[in-house]
């Protein structure tokens, strides 16, 4: 499998399920962890831990803005198993909590 299929697989997986773990990733493309995450960082010039924190962070917004799904359930959904570190790393790329972006950015 070309490098380059793995990587628009891997890309393809996360549309589809931002909660994927690197290690689902990582088998779904026939590579370790680590050999994924190394081809990853050649490939899309971005470690894959950050940019599937990222996704996921633009996931949740997206539901925020679009469903009345509980900020708990967007959090697990998008693959946070605690809401506290959702909560953190939501304000941190906002600069706010999830509640204040939802009534913020209703659409």
């Amino acid at each position: 499998m070309p490098d380059d299929y793995r990587i628009r697989k891997v890309l393809e997986s996360l549309e589809d399920d931002p909660a994927t773990s690197v290690q689902k990733l990582a088998t779904l493309v026939n590579l370790s962890s680590s050999r994924l995450g190394h081809l990853f960082k050649l490939q899309m010039g971005v470690d894959l831990n950050h940019f599937l924190a990222n996704q996921r962070l633009q996931k949740a917004a997206e539901l925020l803005r679009h469903t009345e799904l509980s900020i708990k359930e967007i959090a697990v959904r998008v693959g946070y198993h605690h809401s506290s570190s959702f909560d953190r790393g939501f304000q941190h790329k906002f600069g706010v909590p999830p509640a204040d972006f939802r009534r913020r950015n209703r659409l």
